[in-house]
């Protein structure tokens, strides 16, 4: 099972799989954030592949959300690809979703006992 959203839904994303690791194979928070410390978050989804997508000139989630917790993953040894886009605005989701290694990457993580 994979997580994603978008904006709100993209804090949705990392608030649901942080509340339930070991549901999840993979996530990808599209133009979101965290919600509280993004270093606790980062530590809970440190087994969990994702794939953080976001626009530089967005003017509704500011990019340094994404990457206030692509710096916290990183630290904590998240295995994360992160994709940020010169000139999009709010909706990177389009060309996201639309990014021809996401659905092949997504679909070949794979849930383990890595998951705490």
């Amino acid at each position: 099972m994979y997580v994603t959203g978008i904006s709100m839904g993209g804090y949705g994303t990392w608030q649901l799989a942080s509340m339930h690791p070991e549901r999840f194979a993979a996530a990808v928070p599209i133009c979101g954030g965290v919600r509280g410390s993004h270093e606790r978050t980062a530590q809970r989804l440190a087994h969990m592949p994702q794939w953080i997508f976001h626009g530089d000139a967005d003017d509704i989630i500011k990019v340094s959300e994404s990457r206030m917790m692509v710096a916290a993953l990183r630290e904590a040894g998240a295995p994360i690809r992160y994709t940020e886009y010169a000139g999009v605005r709010h909706n990177s989701w389009d060309r996201a979703y639309a990014e021809p290694e996401l659905l092949p990457w997504l679909l070949a993580q794979r849930l383990s006992s890595r998951a705490s």
